[in-house]
């Protein structure tokens, strides 16, 4: 694994301690002393400063001058037990977390917490081990992609559940849910563009079941106005000679816009151009996606901004209005992201002659 960049490092101790919360790994509520976080870590004090400061402004924890860092407004833990699976407890799914602990602290609900690496076995696994721990209701990110049982495997489960950031998109869609509505986010990726003059614009993308999603908006917001996307390229996992091929068709086809999934990808571009001496914002406008890592970029990214926390905390009401209310109305929700501009966009002056 490489060595995490100058600046990521305190986003991803605010992860660790954010599991570490969501797990009560700090059963009497306290946080270790910035100075055994630094030495446990091996971080500065200042990077487990930032990573503090983060989830202070989160509301996670606040700090009690002369005291130490306590997690925030913990409650008696008197209501239901909720299992909550996520496919990862790094990229994304934190702010997620945090949102639902914060939501069941405040009912005064206990959470069970499993990561299943996307990897269909463990969810099912997790599934049972949290049943079997007493679970009342479930908030699950499964694995749907390729999966024909995913019906069967949720409907036997017998147990109130809510889909979190995956849905079916089928007459089969009778689950509740609670999802960013990634289609609404290229959208308003491809409105900031146009304000900005740009109307040839490349979709860049890694493989992810959002991607497709994301295309959608950004088509449909093209249509619109009568055009199409100039160029759009999928792949796996980029390296930096997949961005620089990327840049490659990009300027085959005359982009001079591009909104990638997601921001790494968007960063690879980045240094892709400024490697063949052009400047983001200058020559290239980039949109980023998922607002996880781009204002860590060597130019800070526009980006759209799911709004994890909040897709969290209406999981966590959504399933305790179902343990409330079983014969209620089936809910689905969809939270619109929201647009970060940072400096990788401006305004687009078509070149004379």
């Amino acid at each position: 694994m490489s060595e995490p960049k100058r600046g990521e490092k305190f986003r991803q101790l605010a992860d660790e301690l954010r599991r570490g919360i969501a797990e009560i790994r700090w059963p009497e509520g306290r946080l270790p002393t910035e100075q055994q976080l630094s030495k446990e870590q091996g971080v500065s004090l200042n990077t487990v400063r930032r990573a503090v400061d983060l989830l202070v402004n989160e509301g996670l924890v606040y700090r009690r001058q002369g005291s130490g860092t306590y997690v925030q407004a913990e409650q008696p833990r008197t209501g239901p037990v909720v299992g909550a699976i996520v496919p990862s407890m790094t990229y994304y799914y934190p702010r997620i977390i945090a949102g639902i602990e914060s939501e069941l602290s405040r009912n005064g609900a206990q959470l069970l917490l499993r990561s299943t690496g996307y990897d269909v076995a463990q969810e099912r696994q997790a599934v049972e081990s949290m049943v079997a721990a007493g679970a009342q209701g479930l908030l699950i990110v499964p694995e749907l992609t390729g999966r024909a049982d995913a019906h069967a495997d949720l409907d036997r489960l017998g147990l109130p559940l809510v889909l979190v950031e995956r849905r079916f998109r089928s007459g089969g869609d009778i689950h509740e849910f609670v999802c960013s509505n990634h289609a609404a986010g290229g959208y308003i990726a491809a409105r900031h563009l146009f304000s900005l003059g740009h109307s040839t614009i490349a979709f860049l993308a890694r493989s992810s079941p959002h991607a497709s999603e994301v295309a959608q908006g950004l088509r449909e917001a093209l249509a619109h106005r009568g055009l199409e996307p100039a160029l759009e390229h999928t792949i796996g996992r980029w390296t930096a000679a997949d961005a620089e091929s990327c840049l490659d068709l990009l300027l085959a086809a005359g982009c001079t816009a591009a909104l990638c999934f997601a921001d790494r990808e968007a960063t690879l571009l980045v240094a892709a151009a400024a490697k063949r001496g052009m400047a983001v914002p200058g020559d290239l406008s980039v949109i980023g996606y998922d607002d996880e890592i781009a204002d860590l970029s060597a130019v800070p990214l526009t980006a759209i901004s799911p709004a994890k926390q909040a897709v969290g905390r209406l999981a966590v009401q959504t399933l305790l209005r179902r343990l409330a209310e079983p014969d209620a109305p089936l809910q689905q929700h969809l939270v619109v992201p929201a647009l970060a501009v940072r400096e990788s966009t401006n305004i687009h002056t078509p070149s004379k002659g």
